[in-house]
This record gives C-alpha cells, structure tokens and sequence, in this order.
C-alpha cells in the first residue's frame, strides 16, 4: 500500500539563513514567502566565488508565513533546551500546513531540537542537530552527528546520521517570475545537507532520508531572510512504500521590484478585529477568494467571487485569539494575519 510522503516537514527550509556575513539564523518575524514553481530545471551547481546563477520563469503557486514564538512548558519537556519556535503556516492552493521547528540558541550556536507538523515528529533529543555558530562568512562549514527519534502515522522508531553545514558560494543572482517582477543582485550562499539513517522496530537501516538546501541571501536585504531558497527531499522507506523525491521552492515576497506590481500587495487589514474584518483595498480586485484559517491550518470562512475595495467587511464569530486570513486572485496570493479580541 503507498503511503503518503512523510517529506513536507524534513523540510529544513527553516535552516535557511550572505561576501556578506550571514549574521543570524533568525530571520525577520511575520515574514511572507512565495511558494514558487520553475519551468526550466534549477541548476545549484556551481560553488565558490563570483558564481552567477539564473533562476528566471518563475511562477507563485501558493505562500507561507513565518513567526516566531516562545516555547510552552510542554514544548520544552518534548523538546529539551528549546529556546525558541519557528512557527510555518503555508498555504498552496485550497491546501494548507502548519509546522513547528524547534530551536536552541547557545552564545550564538544554533542547534535544531525537533521538528513537526501533521501526523510527522521528528525529536532530535539524543543528539541536536547543530548548524553551526553565527555570524557564518563564505568558505564556513561545520559537520554534526545527529540523533533522536521519529513518529508518523502509526510508526515510531529511531534514527541516527548527520548534517552538514557550509557557506560554499558567492556571486551574482538573477531572479524573474511570470508577473513582471525581477531581482539581479550579489548573494552569498548556504547550503545545508541532512542525512538520516531511520530504524523500525527490530530493523536497522530501515531507511532513508536526505535533504538538500541552498539558500541565498542578498547582501543588501537586512532582514536575515532568504532572497530565494531550494529544498529537495528524497526518502527511500521500503517499510512505508516509500521511494520518492520532492522540491520546494521559495521566493521571498519583498524580493522583487516589480513592473507591473500586484494589487493584493496593497491591501491592509485593520488590527485587533471585533464583530468584523475589515480589508482595505485602493484599487478594486474582483473574484478574490477569501480564507480565514486558525493557526492550527483548519479554514474556518471561506468566501469565494469576492470583489474587495475601500470597506470589505467580513462579520465572523471567531473565538478571541491569532488567525491568519488569505485573499488570493487567479494570479497571487497574499497572507495577513488578524488577532480578533
């Protein structure tokens, strides 16, 4: 029987973080991305100084927004030495995920304690998984064992391997997608490489997962996120039916200087809500579809044939606390979040 992927949440897209320092793992709270898709292979190829790498024909299929929080006391019996969580809520299509990853920060070394989201945890609490200290400069690198165990679905075992950090490359990006933006700037590049040897019950090596990611970063963004990050998971699990490869890749939303610029990039929500949302727009945006969504992923409203202008109002009858709302054309979408009191 073929079992769903078990990949979305190994994605250490979170471990993404440019001759520019890489000053932080942390990037800028309420950050939003552009979950994208190319129609020309990508090609990461290319290591060291003065590199040049041409990602154009890119196109948005969905995008997620990143927080960071505080660990609960629960969280922190699960998750020793957590000092703080990165909270994804990702949305493409009418799909949408939340995942956790935990981390600790000692004198600037960060460490990956665990990982989770939907019927996946993966606890790296016999061994963290340690990136490395920062600020990081082109040409570091740092190799770590890693060790802990796993649940998803109804199996549960353990697993050993290691992760391997390095500032391998330097140089030129170029970036484009469909709807007229573009980017052409310097980055320096990380590249993060996770491979886990997984046991099941009685049986050891019963598979395996590695994950590659490369991140680049603008050295003139300044906000410690990613311009443009690429996440291959591969996971061959004989036990699960499991042989297969998945990509991930994600544009960061305030990246592109655009031509012709969107108009769901304008809109604005008045925060804290009551009664009703009220979603501001300066130019009208017909047959939008509207979600509000709490922070566990389940869509709560969802509005379809919407036309937003100057006084869009939604009345809700949500219970107190942080929800996320999406509005999306035929083209883009774009995430606010909303704290109704």
């Amino acid at each position: 029987m073929k079992t769903k992927l078990l990949l979305p949440l190994f994605i250490i897209s979170f471990l993404s973080f440019a001759q520019n320092p890489i000053n932080s793992f942390y990037g800028a709270d309420n950050s939003t991305f552009d979950i994208v898709s190319s129609t020309n292979p990508l090609d990461h190829a290319a290591t060291g100084a003065n590199q040049t790498w041409n990602f154009t024909n890119l196109t948005s299929i969905g995008n997620s927004i990143r927080n960071y929080e505080s660990p609960t006391s629960s969280e922190l019996t699960t998750y020793p030495g957590t000092t703080l969580v990165i909270v994804n809520n990702s949305s493409v299509g009418s799909t949408n995920n939340i995942g956790y990853m935990y981390t600790k920060n000692t004198a600037n070394t960060i460490s990956i304690t665990g990982i989770s989201a939907d019927d996946l945890i993966v606890n790296f609490a016999t061994n963290n998984a340690t990136l490395g200290l920062f600020p990081m400069n082109f040409g570091y690198s740092n190799s770590d064992t890693v060790a802990g165990n796993y649940t998803y679905t109804t199996y549960s075992g353990t697993f050993t391997g290691t992760l391997v950090t390095t500032v391998d490359a330097h140089g030129t990006l170029n970036l484009n997608n469909t709807s007229g933006g573009f980017y052409t700037g310097n980055i320096t590049r990380l590249k993060t490489v996770l491979n886990l040897s997984l046991n099941y019950s009685f049986f050891n090596n019963a598979g395996t997962v590695t994950q590659t990611t490369y991140s680049y970063y603008a050295d003139n963004l300044g906000n410690n996120n990613p311009i443009f990050r690429s996440i291959k998971t591969d996971a061959v699990v004989s036990l699960l039916n499991i042989n297969e490869s998945n990509t991930t890749l994600e544009l960061f939303a305030g990246s592109l200087l655009e031509s012709n610029k969107n108009k769901l990039e304008n809109i604005s929500i008045q925060n804290p809500v009551a009664d009703y949302i009220t979603i501001y727009s300066p130019q009208n945006i017909d047959n939008a579809t509207v979600q509000i969504i709490d922070m566990l992923g389940k869509e709560i409203i969802t509005k379809t044939n919407q036309t937003i202008d100057e006084n869009y109002q939604i009345q809700t009858n949500l219970n107190k606390g942080i929800y996320l709302i999406r509005i999306f054309d035929q083209e883009k979408s774009i995430t606010k979040k909303v704290n109704k009191q």
